[in-house]
């Protein structure tokens, strides 16, 4: 029985909210232009329309959404230095390596040849090099002609220069890996780090320069954050930047996480009118941050910032954007669209409303009734 009575109650208090926006349409709306509104007294009254002064912020406390990302060098890729096969993998994605672990193992025939070019060229240059000091002796004891002394010194500076190349033939194409005679090549780790990915596995073929695997130094991340324009021209290095997870709250065990401004972009991103700014961040001591994640980041901005509550901001149906309805008199509402910033509290930092001049009363933005005045408007 009160299920029935309850029913009742909500259908009579529908259809009398849809009989005064039915009045209402029938006297404002079908005269009104899409984006304004005229109403008396009686109808803001009846739809529960309520209005507040804009307020600003101070001194231009802003809170917007940020990524953490990787710093370029936090990272570097181990790549195979000559084609080959891979016989051995050291570590898995995730593990903990030191600088110069070996981490793996190919099997290499061109490795192989590299290295014997190389030793038969020293071969070679050892060769010419005792062949150079015996006609020295030679020429020195008159036994030969100097032709043959001039001989025996191209050869030798032939056989010199040829093992020289081949020795950096092989440091560039093996670097600081190790070859055993068999062909074999270890490499080892170029930082300390995390394996942050496994580009192959065991028993794959490689060609030469190809990926194996990602290393990454997490000790250190990027905060990532969208300021707008106007707000970022009093941002500079070194300023300090607040960094709450993306529900508001610090990071498990690591109490307030603060970033350092390191860099500010000097081009525009021409469609959000905003600028890139990129703070550096200290790893937790729990190592619970991760690149890619979503944060929130408080800075200090040098200009104060309109506020409004989150309930007075409507999104249009037709193409998902953002306005506020203003009151410009009694009774009489103008659609404004805006575009969110961020966050200052409960209250969300907003940009694109008008501004009034010095003395003039502020601007006054509907915060209750909002859907009723949306309702209204000609679609």
């Amino acid at each position: 029985m009160f299920s029935k009575l309850s029913q009742g109650v909500r259908q009579r208090f529908g259809q009398g909210l849809a009989s005064v926006l039915a009045c209402v349409a029938v006297s404002a709306g079908a005269a009104a232009p899409a984006e304004g509104l005229n109403l008396t007294a009686q109808q803001v009254a009846a739809l529960g329309v309520t209005s507040v002064p804009l307020s600003q912020s101070a001194q231009g406390g802003l809170t917007v959404s940020a990524q953490l990302r990787l710093p370029a060098q936090q990272q570097q890729v181990l790549a195979a230095p000559v084609s080959g096969l891979v016989t051995a993998i050291q570590a898995d994605t995730g593990a903990q390596v030191r600088q110069g672990q070996w981490l793996v193992r190919l099997r290499s025939t061109q490795a192989q040849a590299l290295r014997r070019d190389a030793l038969q060229a020293g071969s070679q240059q050892e060769l010419a090099e005792r062949s150079l000091q015996r006609d020295e002796q030679l020429m020195s004891e008159g036994l030969i002609a100097q032709s043959r002394l001039d001989q025996s010194r191209t050869q030798a500076r032939v056989a010199r220069l040829t093992a020289q190349q081949q020795q950096q033939a092989v440091g560039q194409a093996l670097g600081s890996a190790q070859v055993s005679p068999n062909g074999e090549i270890t490499l080892v780790a170029p930082m300390s780090g995390q394996v942050a990915e496994l580009m192959v596995s065991v028993g794959q073929r490689v060609e030469e320069a190809a990926p194996l695997l990602k290393l990454a130094n997490l000790q250190e991340l990027s905060v990532e954050l969208q300021v707008p324009v106007q707000q970022a021209q009093g941002l500079q290095a070194g300023q300090t930047v607040q960094v709450l997870l993306a529900g508001g709250s610090a990071a498990p065990g690591s109490g307030e996480l603060v970033a350092t401004v390191v860099s500010i972009a000097p081009l525009l991103d021409e469609r959000t009118q905003s600028v890139t700014v990129r703070a550096r961040l200290r790893q937790t001591a729990s190592g619970s941050l991760r690149p890619g994640q979503w944060v929130q980041a408080r800075l200090q901005t040098s200009s104060a910032l309109p506020l409004l509550p989150e309930s007075a901001i409507v999104t249009l149906s037709a193409s998902g954007e953002q306005a506020v309805f203003i009151e410009e008199a009694p009774g009489r509402y103008r659609l404004q669209k805006v575009k969110t910033l961020g966050r200052q509290g409960s209250d969300m930092v907003v940009q694109g409303l008008p501004e009034t001049s010095a003395g003039a009363a502020p601007l006054r933005i509907v915060t209750r009734g909002t859907a009723a005045l949306k309702a209204l408007l000609k679609p």
